[in-house]
Formats: structure tokens, sequence, C-alpha cells
């Protein structure tokens, strides 16, 4: 198996190594440059490193140059992706389901009965509404481990 076909093969295993590119190895010579200039690292030294730097091609490789060196080090990238999560400020797609529901269904409902007498229509968009704020409700209420009723209520 090579690197490219084992890809993320073995999930339960260790992290495939993360790739570096120019900004990575930029950083990490401005972290030398640090060392350098707080007398940490002389000349010679500071030129091995950039030189390791320059040939590094994962962020294990990267790192290995400050394994011994304390802060700063330069800032790697994460290599696992994180689902975002929704912002607070949101409006839930069944709150704009049920303003469209109202706000489109009233206007119609208010005409059928003016036109038609059919008055009972005005209640279809309310019912409509509440019906899919209620299914809403019930989806993303969290359930008790035993699967009865509300977890946030106690007995």
């Amino acid at each position: 198996m090579n690197g490219v076909e084992d890809h993320g093969a073995d999930l339960n295993g260790p992290l495939p190594e993360v790739r570096i590119g120019t900004p990575e190895r930029r950083a990490a010579e401005a972290a030398l440059e640090v060392h350098l200039s707080e007398r940490r690292l002389d000349s010679d030294e500071f030129e091995r490193r950039v030189a390791a730097c320059e040939q590094a091609s994962t962020q294990a490789e990267l790192l290995r140059v400050f394994a011994d060196l304390p802060a700063p080090h330069p800032a790697m990238p994460s290599a696992v992706v994180r689902p975002t999560e929704p912002e607070d400020d949101d409006i839930p797609p069944v709150a704009v389901a049920g303003c469209l529901a109202l706000g489109l269904g009233l206007p119609v409902a208010i005409v059928l009965g003016w036109v038609y007498g059919t008055w009972w229509a005005l209640a279809v968009p309310v019912v409509a509404t509440v019906v899919m704020a209620y299914v809403e409700h019930l989806r993303t209420t969290p359930r008790r481990p035993d699967g009865s009723g509300d977890a946030r209520t106690s007995d």
C-alpha cells in the first residue's frame, strides 16, 4: 500500500501525516529567527535548522526542528476538519416556513372567505403553522435514555 491509497484507510489508527507548504515553512523560519535573536541558537545551528525546515514535507518533520526549543513554535493548521456550529442568529427553517404559510396563506384564505363564504379556510394556514412548529418541537426535544418523555422534566 502506498501513501495515497491507504490515506484514511484506518480510521481508528493514528492520523495521517499532514503535509505543509511554503506558509508553514516561512512561519518556522520566523520562529527560528526569534530563537536566534534571543541567543538560543548560534548562526550555524540556525542555518542547519532553516535547511531542515526547507526539506520538511510534513508537520511532524517541521515540528521536530523545534523539539528542544521553547515557544515560539510555528502555528500549524489543524488536520481535522471540524463541522461548523450553526450560529445563534440563524432563523430555523420551520420558522421561515411558518411565516410563509401565514403570510401567503392568510390573504388567500381571506379572499376565499369573502368570495365563496368559506371562512373556515382561515384556519388552514394557522393549523399548518402550528403543526409544523409542534413537529419541529418533537424533532428537537431531547428524550430520556429510556425513550420516554422529555429529558428536561424530572419526576
